[in-house]
């Protein structure tokens, strides 16, 4: 006779088929502690040197990302500026970055903590020289987005909704940030650190930035997907204030950071994420340039860098 299924046990089953739909849906896989090197590249995975010029290692790490994480084996076209200043001296100074701050009204503590401070660490004494943009890959819709995503009024631009210690900052769509680990804290967010370089030889070389980004379900994709996102994937005000936060932390470091993909950095380990999707370089390079001009050659007056409070 077969056993009947208590209240209690029901519940159980309940929590652990919920707590599994929920991993295999945000696309969170258990890993070995190391990757073998079959796992970490493939054939057609373009050749990282962390020795080679800035630039090119900017190139590198800049590849569009497609769908399913895949990376284009197509090198893109650097903006003459930013090329001529990724991984040089900065001269920029703290001075005029908080008189930037203090014009638009932004307090250090949004911008990664007390620019007095220098970056991160790692254990070997070598600072942060790296940002690496992520998306949030949530929340997650069944099908399309809601027409207010760039809004105050989307729930998710609060970023009071946004407290896990997953980087360094998250932005939300309408150009506020939250720092959730300051700049001067190291912290590890990819694969790479985690499972293939280790935390003491990785924690404190990397920067973290979250864009906050929607996903939806695609079909053919398989159950559980999250691979739409929206078009265009990130705001204007979200490119400002990342542009803004990567000022800021090659200010601290004296020496301008070399920018990355998530899934480029992590390309060729199992399980690798996708983000971010629907980034555009050419809006980054534009924000750039715009906040080193506003820096740099400072205007009387005036507005806020970002739409609301955030809150």
């Amino acid at each position: 006779m077969k056993n009947k299924e208590t209240p209690r046990s029901k519940m159980i089953k309940i929590a652990v088929f919920a707590f599994t739909s929920l991993f295999i849906g945000a696309g969170i896989y258990v890993v070995p502690k190391s990757l073998s090197k079959t796992e970490q590249v493939t054939a057609t995975t373009p050749t990282f040197n962390s020795t080679a010029p800035a630039a090119e290692q900017a190139r590198l790490l800049l590849r569009k990302v497609m769908l399913t994480g895949r990376c284009s084996s197509e090198l893109p076209v650097l903006d003459s500026t930013f090329a001529a200043r990724v991984g040089q001296g900065c001269s920029i100074t703290r001075d005029q970055v908080r008189s930037y701050l203090n014009q638009y009204h932004i307090n250090e503590w949004e911008v990664g903590g007390t620019i007095d401070l220098p970056l991160c660490a790692t254990q070997g004494g070598e600072t942060a020289r790296y940002m690496v943009i992520h998306d949030t890959s949530y929340p997650r819709y069944k099908k399309g987005f809601p027409n207010n995503i760039n809004d105050d009024s989307w729930e998710w631009n609060r970023l009071n909704r946004w407290l896990t210690n997953v980087t360094h900052i998250f932005v939300n769509r309408v150009g506020d940030s939250k720092t959730v680990t300051p700049f001067h804290e190291g912290m590890t967010a990819t694969k790479l650190e985690r499972y293939v370089m280790g935390d003491a030889a990785s924690r404190g070389l990397y920067l973290h930035i979250e864009l906050i980004q929607p996903r939806a379900e695609l079909k053919g994709y398989g159950r559980h997907n999250d691979c739409d996102a929206p078009s265009p994937g990130f705001s204007d005000a979200q490119y400002d204030r990342l542009a803004l936060l990567y000022t800021i932390a090659s200010v601290r470091k004296g020496e301008y950071l070399i920018p990355g993909f998530h899934a480029c950095v992590d390309q060729g380990i199992k399980y690798a994420h996708d983000d971010p999707q629907n980034f555009e370089l050419s809006k980054f390079f534009t924000a750039l340039n715009k906040v080193w001009s506003d820096i740099e050659n400072p205007v009387s007056g005036g507005n806020r860098v970002g739409s609301g409070s955030g809150e």
